[in-house]
């Protein structure tokens, strides 16, 4: 008997105590979703803000601190794979708080850091493997489970958390730095995702519609029944699903994008901050640009999700991509400009809406060239060169700097990059909804 006094499912099935009466569940999924995102992505863009306290306390180079984001990175990519197969046989509540813990305690770990491997350890490894755990693998293999006509808008919501993170959680992170120095900030931010992010997901992450009585985006059992069925192939090893998804163009054409997307993401956002400092702007209008950036790409998540729903999301991608590329070439006139301050807010305001449109539309494009067909694992696998993106980007960008004394160059190399992940997203990638 259904104790709040709604009525039985026409399935038969009671819904249980996640069941949410008025409002498909599927949404809660994405406030879940949107909140970790937010804190989750902030402990990896953070690194930009401790950046600057730790060069000046330590005075180690940009390249061998950029070597501890390459380390995260490259455990990321690692990890995912095995996080996406262990989200498709056990469901999300067996890994995803477990994110949360790792991350979580190696932010309050860091409150200890005197050597250089402190960094790469309880950043580098710690946030790396969290972020495996509960990071756009796992988020975004659960939501096509949840969501069959709005993927796009629901990534696009869920995703624009890292954009909330950003507008919200880096100023508040400067100015803890500002007023308690790097290593109480470092502890307050770990003790906040332990406290408030972990609870949420061990009370609200549910696996499937069905969990709570529902359909596939709350349709009717006659709507739902017209719904095309994925292929019953989630409980395949690793190596299996590569071996059938390697020989496929639209494999291949996800693969460079999102290489390219952890190539850009990290490269500017690891530099960011101190970028705005070597420019002469204090650290608190460094982390607003940084928020107010973040604020920007809210907009572009959900905008161009909306927009991928209706003109296809290879289509929105590029769009995206061409934005973003703008945006960092603004980026790199600031320094060069008298009123530097305009270009900066141009460049978060191109750069913020083309990212958040970037990671949108990918994860739609993912869902629909691959949806509910062992999802977890192959989103996974394509991560992996997200993380050698991000592997490869923010030391590449340090010791360049180091060695040249500018970031234009390794800007540039992102922005030719972005110009090759175009071309490839709008000729070669054909699967659509």
């Amino acid at each position: 008997m259904d104790k709040s006094g709604g009525s039985i499912p026409d399935s038969g099935r009671t819904a249980r105590r996640g069941r949410t009466d008025g409002l498909y569940y599927g949404w809660v999924i994405v406030g879940v979703s949107f909140i970790t995102m937010a804190f989750h992505m902030s402990a990896t863009f953070s690194f930009s803000l401790f950046q600057v306290p730790l060069i000046q306390e330590f005075g180690w180079s940009r390249g061998a601190l950029g070597g501890a984001f390459a380390v995260s990175m490259s455990l990321y990519a690692i990890c995912s794979p095995k996080a996406g197969s262990i989200l498709e046989r056990k469901g999300p509540r067996a890994l995803i708080p477990w994110g949360s813990v790792s991350i979580g305690l190696g932010l309050m770990l860091g409150f200890f850091i005197s050597s250089l491997w402190h960094v790469y350890v309880f950043i580098g490894v710690m946030i790396g493997v969290g972020i495996a755990m509960s990071g756009f693998v796992t988020h975004g293999a659960l939501l096509p489970r949840w969501f069959f006509r709005n993927r796009g808008l629901a990534a696009g919501i869920a995703l624009s958390g890292i954009g909330i993170g950003s507008f919200i959680l880096m100023p508040t992170i400067e100015r803890l730095i500002a007023y308690f120095g790097w290593r109480y900030a470092y502890l307050i931010f770990g003790a906040s995702i332990l406290l408030i992010i972990l609870p949420l997901k061990l009370l609200l992450l549910r696996n499937h519609p069905s969990d709570v009585g529902q359909n596939i985006d709350g349709a009717s059992d006659e709507e739902a029944a017209g719904f095309p069925k994925p292929p019953a192939t989630h409980s395949q090893k690793v190596g299996g699903v590569l071996r059938q998804v390697m020989r496929e163009k639209n494999f291949w054409a996800l693969l460079i994008l999102v290489f390219v997307i952890g190539l850009n993401n990290n490269s500017i956002w690891s530099q960011l901050q101190i970028f705005f400092v070597d420019a002469k702007f204090s650290t608190a209008f460094g982390a607003f640009v940084f928020g107010f950036t973040g604020a920007i790409r809210i907009l572009g998540s959900v905008v161009m999700g909306w927009a991928g729903d209706r003109i296809s999301h290879k289509r929105a991608q590029a769009i995206a991509l061409f934005l973003s590329g703008l945006g960092v070439l603004i980026l790199l006139s600031v320094p060069h400009m008298g009123n530097g301050v305009v270009f900066a807010f141009l460049f978060a305001a191109f750069y913020g809406f083309g990212v958040g449109g970037m990671s949108t539309s990918y994860a739609a494009m993912c869902a629909d060239a691959y949806g509910g067909r062992s999802f977890g694992v192959i989103i996974g696998l394509l991560e992996i060169f997200f993380g050698l993106g991000g592997f490869i980007g923010p030391p590449m960008a340090g010791f360049m700097f180091d060695y040249t004394g500018s970031y234009v160059l390794p800007f540039c190399i992102v922005v030719i990059f972005q110009a090759v992940a175009l071309l490839v997203c709008h000729f070669v990638f054909s699967t659509e909804k």
